[in-house]
């Protein structure tokens, strides 16, 4: 089943490479393909083939589905960026949407390169997992979908998120494997606490000045009396943005992790923060922490 996650919406980019130049303008990313014209030598055949420091696609991937206690669902997506180098900054509107239309507005806009590389074949490490979820209504029906669609350099990407099929149901909170439990999260002194892919989102944006590091700081309380790491991420935003540092330890009595934000361009940013035990966190799907903080730059 896990393979079958990786491999959970790189059928989008494959749809579109082999589809023909008429039909390239519309491609809709089913799950159930594999990117079969270049996954030939499962699994390092595909890594070997498609990484480089520029000109390869940027992917949307829809991770999985999993209830809420209040009936709701949450999908979970994600995406690859299989360049090295490149980044792409795609606001919000006509060429980086979800419909429904009501399901827009956390989907990230500026697509990081794909992360330092590990062990060799461990594709998991080029995705940035988990960058967002968006929750639907109990009454979401088995037969909907919740599809984010990319548009660049020319190509149109979709992926669809849906809860009707029950291998792509996800763990939140707490595993039945070896990840750990979520911890807890409060941004800020007396920001909003959360626990899981969801939340907590910070109510009132920052604000900084371009080339002038603003200080952002969480609270995690880890629950199972571990060290866990935060990482601090771009998330949306006209450029990147440099943290210092970009990951800090925690101890599992709990406590801070404080990163200094500096910003090159003015606009509207959103920074996503991480905490997870260990890396089998994100390799299983489970169990790991985001918050959100916005801050407006201006020159």
């Amino acid at each position: 089943m896990r393979i079958a996650r990786v491999l959970f919406g790189l059928a989008a980019w494959a749809a579109f490479a082999s589809a023909p130049a008429s039909a390239q303008a519309d491609v809709f990313g089913g799950q159930e393909r594999q990117f079969a014209d270049h996954w030939s030598d499962w699994p390092n055949g595909y890594v070997a083939s498609t990484l480089a420091p520029k000109g390869q696609p940027l992917i949307p991937l829809f991770e999985g589905w999993y209830p809420n206690p209040d009936g709701t669902y949450d999908l979970a997506f994600d995406y690859m960026n299989l360049n090295l180098e490149q980044t792409f900054h795609i606001p919000i509107g006509p060429d980086n949407f979800l419909e429904p239309a009501r399901y827009n507005g956390m989907q990230p806009t500026f697509f990081m390169p794909a992360p330092a590389r590990g062990r060799e074949g461990e594709q998991r490490h080029y995705r940035h997992q988990s960058t967002f979820v968006v929750n639907v209504p109990a009454t979401f029906g088995q037969d909907e979908d919740v599809v984010w669609t990319l548009r660049y350099d020319g190509k149109t990407v979709k992926v669809p998120g849906r809860i009707r099929v029950s291998s792509y149901r996800l763990e939140n909170l707490e595993g039945v494997t070896s990840a750990p439990l979520a911890a807890t999260m409060r941004l800020g002194a007396s920001g909003p606490e959360g626990r899981g892919r969801s939340g907590p989102i910070a109510p009132q944006p920052l604000r900084a000045r371009v080339g002038q590091p603003i200080e952002l700081s969480t609270t995690v309380t880890p629950l199972t009396g571990e060290q866990h790491t935060v990482f601090w991420f771009d998330h949306q935003g006209p450029a990147a943005v440099s943290f210092d540092p970009q990951q800090a330890p925690v101890p599992g009595t709990g406590g801070s992790a404080t990163t200094r934000a500096t910003f090159s361009q003015p606009g509207d940013y959103m920074v996503r923060v991480t905490a997870l035990q260990t890396l089998a966190a994100m390799v299983q799907h489970c169990c790991y922490t985001n918050g959100y903080v916005r801050v407006t730059v201006t020159p």
